[in-house]
């Protein structure tokens, strides 16, 4: 194919191809995946808010009962700016999880896309645009991360990474833009999935230091510290207040039990047909994937032709560090340990396979029709898996409901001042429909809500004697109170975790906000300076000192 022909014709391959891939998820309604209900709730009370004027939903008023959840001064937003849009206002609960599946698809489509965009770099543009499509389909990428898990943030991460490999090639052979899209590429990655920028992290640092050992200069080195540095620098606004704030939640919830790394290896096999557990296949898919990359490896014309040389080492140093057997190395390496899951390095895994299949020209027959084969195995063993596991089947109205009753967000952003017994979802569910928004002790005041807004709270209260009310919000570090704008009152939590202030008596305004504390006002000044320093750098026609 004719590189002008597959450059037109890319886009509405990649989208024929995303349709059909999609497809069974769109007319079943979605998956009953690990993560679904996380990003129902999430993904409502974020399009909800966002919609009522609200540009950055930090804190979802109408989730854990209507107590609200500070979800997203820690969870990237990306994805649900995304589906907000496709959600529009007034979105239905039950109708939640299509503006998901939109969002999902879009995020599959710009993986192939940019996929595609980062295999030409490299490798003819008809089997630039072919290994994309083997990028959309591979096992972790769609059957795992999509089918199983519904692990939306993380499926977005791979639409990025191929961009940020993109951008550092582009800015190692000096292309003008290469250095703004590569700190670009790691600031949506940074907005869409954590665990996966630490991967990228990682994996364009020793990319960088192999660049620069093959050149003889630390110019690779110092282009990808900078771009990361301004990457970083432009996601602070999630960054800072995600890694200074954890003490005033749950977060030792996603250090231990199913969370802990050393329960994630892959270690077992499917014991046989009709054997569906998750991390059975999981292994399978991932040695699968494997043989893909050691077959188009091996059958190359140039198998130490130094780029496949580079992609095939990473691959499978990926898979080895997903095994029991590196566990030593993921012990001296705290900051590796918040990826979580080991298996999670099938994002590299995907990458570098995909990189190997474009790099290698098979010159034996036997080993492209092994190659061939595996990729059929590959193929089957992801359908018959989508077809039949629990994990991808409908999600039930009757299951959808109950979420919604409840509300309650994933239990690490519990705040801390809540008991652990006062969040379970039986005792959240419907509370807003059977308790006020605000109660006294003892009950001899009365108000008027005047506001009841995310992060504000508005009443007039009359009180015939001192009172404390109890505001059915959670407490969280930077709730302030203000008695008729000028007193400031102190606010603490009752035993349930709910706002509680005293008032003196006599007929006052009171307004109860949640302010943003230093990590908030500091990492949204450094992600203002970030964006505006990236802007003067895409702009400017002479190349960056860095770039030089």
């Amino acid at each position: 194919m004719k590189g002008g022909k597959a450059g037109y014709l890319a886009p509405l391959v990649l989208t024929m191809a995303c349709a059909l891939l999609l497809l069974p998820a769109w007319l079943q309604g979605g998956t009953q995946g690990h993560d679904l209900f996380h990003h129902l709730l999430s993904g409502h009370y974020f399009a909800q808010q966002l919609w009522q004027g609200d540009l950055y939903p930090r804190w979802l008023m109408g989730m854990n009962g209507g107590f609200g959840s500070p979800t997203f001064f820690f969870y990237p937003p990306l994805p649900y700016y995304v589906s907000a849009l496709f959600a529009g206002p007034g979105a239905l609960p039950q109708q939640a999880v299509y503006p998901l599946l939109a969002s999902a698809s879009l995020g599959l489509w710009l993986s192939g896309l940019f996929a595609y965009l980062w295999l030409r770099g490299f490798s003819p543009p008809g089997r630039a645009l072919t290994v994309s499509l083997l990028y959309l389909a591979l096992p972790y990428h769609l059957a795992m991360d999509l089918y199983a898990r519904f692990a939306l943030a993380e499926f977005w991460a791979f639409a990025w990474a191929p961009l940020i490999l993109l951008a550092q090639d582009l800015a190692i052979r000096n292309q003008r833009h290469g250095l703004p899209l590569l700190a670009l590429g790691l600031a949506l990655l940074a907005y869409s999935h954590l665990p996966s920028l630490l991967l990228m992290l990682g994996l364009i640092s020793l990319r960088a230091l192999w660049q620069a050992k093959r050149a003889r200069t630390w110019r690779p080195c110092w282009l990808t510290l900078g771009a990361q540095g301004l990457g970083l620098c432009m996601a602070a606004a999630l960054l800072l207040p995600a890694l200074s704030d954890q003490n005033a939640i749950s977060m030792e919830l996603m250090r231990g039990g199913m969370f802990d790394y050393r329960r994630n290896f892959l270690d077992r096999l499917p014991g046989g047909w009709g054997d569906w557990r998750f991390r059975a296949h999981l292994t399978w898919q991932s040695l699968l994937t494997l043989a893909l990359l050691l077959t188009a490896w091996a059958a190359s014309r140039e198998p130490r032709h130094p780029e496949l040389l580079c992609w095939g080492t990473i691959g499978v140093l990926a898979f080895l560090m997903m095994l029991p057997l590196s566990q030593p190395l993921w012990s001296l390496l705290p900051p590796l340990q918040r990826v979580q899951f080991p298996w999670r390095l099938n994002l590299i895994l995907a990458l570098a396979t995909v990189a190997v299949v474009a790099l290698g020209t098979p010159v034996h027959k036997p080993w492209q029709w092994l190659w061939w084969g595996l990729l059929l195995l590959t193929l089957i063993s992801s359908l018959a898996y989508i077809h039949s596991s629990p994990l991808t089947q409908a999600p039930t109205r009757a299951a959808i409901a109950s979420e919604f009753d409840s509300k309650r967000s994933a239990r690490e952003y519990r705040p801390r001042q809540v008991p652990s017994g006062m969040f379970a979802p039986t005792l959240l569910a419907w509370t807003e429909e059977f308790q006020p928004p605000v109660s006294a002790d003892p009950p001899i005041a009365s108000w008027t809500v005047q506001g009841w807004q995310p992060r504000q709270l508005m009443l007039e209260v009359t009180a015939s004697a001192p009172t404390r009310l109890v505001l059915h919000q959670y407490d969280y570090p930077g709730w302030q109170a203000w008695l008729d704008e000028s007193l400031l009152l102190t606010v603490s939590a009752n035993r349930q975790g709910l706002l509680q202030v005293w008032v003196p008596a006599g007929s006052h305004s009171l307004s109860v906000r949640l302010m943003a504390r230093w990590p908030e006002r500091v990492g949204n000044g450094l992600t203002l300076l970030g964006w505006l320093l990236w802007l003067g750098l895409a702009c400017c026609r002479q190349r960056s000192p860095l770039e030089r």
